[in-house]
């Protein structure tokens, strides 16, 4: 095995250099360094924060030559807490590591969950069935209950990171590194950020006829416990306030769907599906 020592340059949006191998701005190219599989094209999700000058990064979403949506979360606070579900309260599920991403299988329609364990090693940890759809080709894929946006990490003008991968693979992928950081995409989202009592929610959705109107959404939102510290009335639809990110294949779009509720969470992060 070689040793390397790899940056990401985003001087655009971000200030200063970081060594941080779990953000998830390293952690896709991570995978392809240490597994050798190719993470097709990343798009980094942003969104400003209030407190200072600096993007935050929401989340790496990558679309794979296998044809699956791979999201990776941009907060070093990603145990999951529990399954949820508008209908019932749920009983918590946690894993015995941390998510590292969530994938969407655009065949099928289906997702799981990989989790980084103790010892560094990934495996899928949790198989979700068919995800629903709740209009004319839309797949609600995920949730994420956020306490702050401050929870997300910062965005560097260059992010380093370390890795190893083998001597006889090395030059392919490190071919597939480079080539992979010159076409990566960075979109920006005009999140608002939560106040007191109040949290951020931030619903994922992939769009199979984005050129469909969507008037209202389904809405994908904790109803209480254990996602939130007490149940809140929640409509069943909302008004469709969604940042749209074209997929490089052209089957359609990943929607997003960020908005400000009342309500206090049980815990800083937490994924519903």
């Amino acid at each position: 095995m070689i040793p390397l020592n790899l940056y990401i340059n985003l001087e655009k949006y971000g200030v200063g250099e970081f060594n941080d191998s779990d953000s998830a701005i390293a952690r896709p190219y991570r995978r392809l360094v240490e597994d050798g599989v190719d993470p097709g094209s990343i798009s980094y999700l942003l969104i400003p924060s209030i407190a200072s000058s600096q993007y935050k990064i929401l989340g790496a979403l990558c679309e794979t030559p296998g044809q699956r949506l791979l999201f990776f979360p941009g907060c070093h606070v990603r145990r999951l807490n529990s399954v949820f579900s508008r209908k019932s309260a749920s009983t918590g599920k946690t894993l015995q590591g941390i998510v590292d991403h969530i994938t969407f299988e655009v065949k099928n329609r289906k997702s799981h969950i990989t989790e980084v364990l103790s010892n560094g090693k990934r495996r899928v940890a949790l198989e979700l069935p068919r995800r629903r759809e709740v209009g004319r080709k839309l797949n609600a894929w995920f949730g994420m209950t956020v306490r702050s946006v401050d929870l997300f990490d910062s965005v560097p003008g260059r992010l380093w990171f370390s890795s190893k991968c083998p001597v006889s693979d090395s030059d392919r992928r490190l071919d597939l590194f480079r080539k992979a950081g010159k076409s990566s995409r960075v979109s920006t989202l005009p999140v608002a950020s939560p106040a007191n009592d109040t949290f951020l929610q931030v619903n994922f959705f992939v769009d199979f006829d984005p050129g469909q109107v969507r008037a209202t959404i389904c809405t994908f939102l904790p109803n209480g416990p254990p996602e939130l510290q007490t149940v809140i009335e929640i409509p069943a639809t909302m008004t469709a306030q969604l940042h749209g990110l074209s997929l490089q294949t052209g089957v359609g779009m990943v929607k997003i769907h960020a908005i400000v509720c009342d309500g206090v969470p049980a815990h800083d992060v937490v994924f519903g599906f």
